[in-house]
């Protein structure tokens, strides 16, 4: 036979008040409860943990080595159980996000603020990578869920759809074009023009909704980051096309123009592994989001 917790936990809390009435009252028993704990311990160990006399209880020689031994495991018994009630309750723990890197600056920050203003102990990180790399952390389990505009096709995920996102034309606010309220994408011939390499999946996007336009002049620049490009955009050295939630909030030395002829766009969604249920931490988090994308959020 193997002891019980609640006889062991009786056993440390004597052993630690030297007295059974400090214990009884400590673990809210009787006397009676408390010493038929107690001695139902002594008779599964085959063992005499005490020496009992009408005025004191002291704990034997093998009682202070087992003592020693079994205080620290109740510890970290009770410790886990508190900490699964804790995150149960959202008073502690944390959540992992993926996000892609053209939504993280101006989506996630003001969930996270409301987020932390009512779950201050849970710590929420943030995993920021390219589209392809945020998916496979999400499968490889490394985030809870993540933000992006892929996946809706994958049979080892689950897609729930946030908001539409169109791609517009970043330019300064001092261009020709910052003035005009909407700009066709053959118009971009006449400027010079940076962009994103093949290896980002906005790339790919753009390219497979203009397949049937006229291919554009050769850019000025080519990059890998959407914020790269910004930079490239705010020191006046070209255009480039870019998804509207990473143009920095106005005013601004960098505006955004509504393309059109063809209107592109993206869906950026929260993206699970499917048949994985999520943590009360990360389902609350996830609400947020999920709330946040109906009022078409974007930081301000």
């Amino acid at each position: 036979m193997k002891p019980s917790l609640a006889d062991l936990r009786a056993f440390v809390t004597v052993g630690e008040l030297q007295s059974f009435a400090a214990a009884a009252q400590a673990l809210h028993l009787s006397q009676p409860a408390l010493s038929r704990r107690i001695s139902h311990l002594e008779e599964t160990l085959g063992v005499r943990l005490f020496d009992r006399t009408t005025r004191s209880v002291e704990l034997t020689l093998l009682g202070r080595r087992f003592l020693a031994q079994v205080r620290e495991v109740v510890t970290q018994v009770d410790r886990a159980v508190q900490g699964l009630q804790d995150a149960l309750l959202l008073e502690e723990g944390d959540v992992t996000v993926g996000c892609v890197f053209s939504a993280v600056h101006h989506f996630l920050p003001p969930v996270i603020r409301a987020f932390r203003e009512q779950h201050p102990r849970v710590m929420v990180r943030i995993i920021e990578e390219g589209a392809d790399e945020v998916l496979a952390s999400l499968k490889q389990g490394e985030c809870d869920f993540a933000l992006n505009y892929i996946g809706m096709q994958d049979a080892d995920v689950e897609f729930m759809p946030l908001l539409k996102e169109p791609y517009v034309l970043a330019c300064p606010a001092s261009h020709p074009l910052a003035r005009r309220k909407s700009v066709a994408w053959a118009e971009l011939a006449q400027y010079p023009h940076a962009r994103v390499s093949q290896a980002s999946r906005n790339r790919l996007l753009i390219d497979q909704a203009l397949a049937k336009l006229p291919a554009l002049p050769r850019p000025v620049c080519e990059v890998r980051h959407v914020s790269t490009l910004l930079g490239l955009v705010e020191i006046g050295l070209a255009v480039a096309v870019v998804p509207q939630l990473t143009l920095p909030p106005a005013p601004a030395s960098v505006v955004g123009i509504r393309l059109e002829k063809p209107s592109v766009g993206r869906t950026i969604g929260i993206v699970q592994r499917r048949g994985r249920s999520l943590s009360p931490a990360a389902a609350a988090f996830a609400d947020l989001l999920a709330r946040a994308g109906k009022r078409g959020l974007r930081a301000t």
